[in-house]
Parts: C-alpha cells; sequence; structure tokens
C-alpha cells in the first residue's frame, strides 16, 4: 500500500540494550542503580530535570533510550519488548489509551501505594485517564492534541475552516510543493485524522477519506520529499501541517527552517460548537519485569511536583496535565500554542474514549488499506469506519 507504510522494529529493539547517553556523570557501577527511560523522538531528554533528580539520589543514573514518533509503531515496539520480558527499560513513557491493555497483560505495576496523585490539580480527569480496574498505572506527565500548524510568511492569517485549508491545498501558484502535510506513516494514527476531521468538518467518513485521499496526492508529486510529514513541513516544503502541539519545539529548533515563522491554529470547530481535537495523555509507567522498580518509583515520585512537571512542559512542549500550568509565563513564552485553550482542553473527549483495538483495529485497517490502494470506495471504506465507532461517538 502506498500510503500506509510500516518499518521493523529491530534497529530500536536493539538500542534498547545498547548504551544510551546520559545527561548526569557516570557513578561506579556498585555504587549506582542505572534506569532507562524509553520515550517518543519528538520528546527531548529531561536533562535538567534529571540532574536535579541526581542531587538528591546520587545512587541513580538516569539514561534515555528514543522510540518512534508514530503511535503504531511505538505501540508494536513496546509490546514486543514487554511481551518477551524485557528489563532493559525500566519506565515506558505511555499513551492513555494503551493502559488497559498494558494493565491486563501484566507489562506494567500498579502504583497504589507508592504514587499519590492529587486529581484536583490537573485539568482533565488524570486519575481515570490513566487507571485500569481501579488502580493507577502511570504518573500522568503531559497532555497533547492536534493543531493546524501554519507558515505566517506564506498565509496572511489562520484557516477558518477546511474550505480554506482546501483552497491552499488547490493552489496552482504554490511556493512550496504541498499544502497541508498529514500523517500517513500508520492505520491508527490515519484513522484519528479522520475521526477528527469529520468532527471538524461535520462531515461523513466518506467524505473525510476523500479528503484526505486529495490531501496526500500533492506527496506523490515530489520525488525528493521527505517521507516524514514532520521533516517535510520544518524543511520548508509545506504551507500548513495537522500535528501534535508537542512538535512545537522541533518545529522551532534551531536546525528548523521555518522557525520564527510557525504559527498554531485550533482545529476549525464544527456547525455544533463542540470539541473537535482529542486529548491525548502521556503518562510515565513501571515496567513490571525491571530490575530497578524501587529506583524507577522514586524518580516517578520526583516527576510528581509541579516544578519538574513546569520545566518538562517547557523543554518538550507536551501541554501541561497540572492546571495551574497554563497560566505559566515561562511555559507560555516557550510554548505560545498553549496560550488561552486550557477550556478547549478542558471539554475535549479522549483518546482512550475512542479507543478501537483489536479485531475492530484490524477491520479499521484493512477497510484503510483497500480505500488507499483503490480497491474500495470512500462510501464502502466509510461505512466500516462508522459502524466501528462506540454509539456515543456515531453521530453521522
Amino acid at each position: 500500500m502506498k500510503y500506509i507504510k510500516y518499518f521493523g522494529v529491530a534497529a530500536v529493539m536493539a538500542a534498547l540494550c545498547a548504551g544510551c547517553s546520559s545527561p548526569v556523570e557516570t557513578v561506579s557501577s556498585h555504587e549506582v542503580s542505572v534506569i532507562k527511560i524509553i520515550k517518543p523522538s519528538n520528546i527531548p531528554e529531561f536533562s535538567r530535570i534529571v540532574n536535579d533528580f541526581n542531587e538528591v539520589n546520587s545512587d541513580i543514573q538516569v539514561k534515555f533510550v528514543d522510540a518512534p514518533f508514530s503511535t503504531d509503531k511505538r505501540h508494536q515496539l513496546y509490546v514486543s519488548a514487554l511481551s518477551g520480558r524485557d528489563a532493559s527499560v525500566d519506565i515506558y513513557w505511555i499513551n492513555d489509551e494503551w493502559i488497559d491493555e498494558f494493565a491486563r497483560e501484566g507489562y506494567i505495576v500498579s502504583l497504589d501505594g507508592a504514587i499519590s496523585v492529587d486529581n484536583n490539580k490537573y485539568i482533565v480527569d488524570a486519575r481515570d485517564m490513566f487507571s485500569s480496574g481501579g488502580s493507577l498505572y502511570a504518573l500522568p506527565v503531559g497532555l497533547d492534541m492536534d493543531f493546524i500548524f501554519y507558515r505566517r510568511d506564506l498565509m496572511d492569517r489562520e484557516p477558518s475552516d477546511w474550505d480554506e485549508i482546501m483552497a491552499q491545498c488547490r493552489r496552482t501558484d504554490k511556493t512550496v510543493p504541498l499544502g497541508l502535510c498529514l500523517e500517513n506513516s500508520d492505520a491508527e494514527d490515519i484513522f484519528y485524522n479522520l475521526f477528527q476531521i469529520t468532527r471538524s468538518k461535520s462531515c461523513s467518513y466518506a467524505d473525510a477519506l476523500s479528503l484526505y485521499k486529495e490531501v496526500i496526492s500533492d506527496y506523490e508529486s515530489v520525488s525528493d520529499m521527505p517521507a516524514d510529514y514532520v521533516s517535510a513541513f520544518k524543511t520548508g516544503n509545506a504551507y500548513m501541517m495537522m500535528g501534535k502541539g508537542s512538535l512545537w519545539n522541533k518545529l522551532n529548533s534551531s536546525t528548523s527552517a521555518i522557525k520564527g515563522n510557525v504559527e498554531a491554529a485550533m482545529l476549525p470547530g464544527d456547525s455544533r460548537g463542540g470539541a473537535v481535537s482529542r486529548i491525548c495523555g502521556y503518562g510515565l509507567a513501571v515496567n513490571a519485569n525491571s530490575k530497578n522498580i524501587e529506583a524507577a518509583l522514586r524518580f516517578l515520585d520526583f516527576m510528581d511536583s509541579k516544578e519538574q512537571q513546569q520545566r518538562l512542559s517547557r523543554d518538550s512542549s507536551v501541554m501541561p496535565v497540572i492546571e495551574a500550568l497554563y497560566d505559566d509565563d515561562m511555559i507560555l513564552d516557550a510554548n505560545p500554542y498553549i496560550r488561552n485553550i486550557s477550556e478547549t482542553v478542558k471539554n475535549a473527549p479522549t483518546y482512550k474514549s475512542l479507543n478501537i483495538s483489536g479485531k475492530s483495529f484490524k477491520q479499521a485497517e484493512e477497510a484503510l488499506i483497500k480505500y488507499f490502494g483503490n480497491e474500495e470506495t470512500a462510501g464502502s471504506a466509510g461505512n466500516v469506519l462508522e459502524a466501528l465507532l462506540p454509539e456515543q461517538e456515531r453521530r453521522f
């Protein structure tokens, strides 16, 4: 299939056991417990946080391992390692929609009695987001949602609706090759994109599929375009990108060709004024196979403070999970896209509530593969996707 590409996890699996860079100085091996944290590749290492942690925990050394940014690839990697009882990584940066699966399979340890979180300080029901069967399985550390990033040097204002977005994509006088970059590397991300487009545009799945195919048809005409949609936007080859807010730091890094010219807008709202973007929760969970569970729990306890989560949001561009931090000048200066979105965050539905997995996901994946491979019509593929939605999500 042309638009859904799969990559092996062997290279990253090898990195789990390989030496990793560390922001803290090494102490002799008999004096320290070395804990490894695996995180998405777009999230930078928490160097300053680890240095603070090491000042009061000199017997623990923290290292990092990068996992794929793609949701599906990262999930495959995690399941492959955890189901094989791999103990080389102690702490997993996980998405909220995986909690039930990971808890059921015994991949991660319950934090009950070890970590006590104050749910009142969070902007969402974070305890529910990271709990399964009434037990907490991950420490809430951040949130994420999709935005439309656009080039203010190429566009006078943010697009107000999908008609404006598509008008930009259909221009024949483009100064850059692509109109809108979309994540298209795996079926899971495509499904979530389609769900949000149907809500944003107030359209059927069939219409959203047709729109999606038209947008990514631009990729065909540029033989040297990077396969990574983030790189395509970051290197200046697109007007807009639909992607996670946590990419802000990467899009404005010193290596970005569009640094200083990026703006972020909420996805256009539907006609009923409902929340369009879904909230993805990030948490830190402890590997049940870890040989350093006590040390890993000490790091999670350290991360539960407002000060450390402030630093994490500032340095990694993830949206804060602690409500008070949405008014924090340090975070807003580093990540201006977070400004004035707290009410939207409070009312947005979660990825976990839409979780399509197992047999249902395989059906959705098959429908997408057939549609993008021109073996299925937009109408028939759209009907499959619609039928898989939970009853409360069937609005079209």
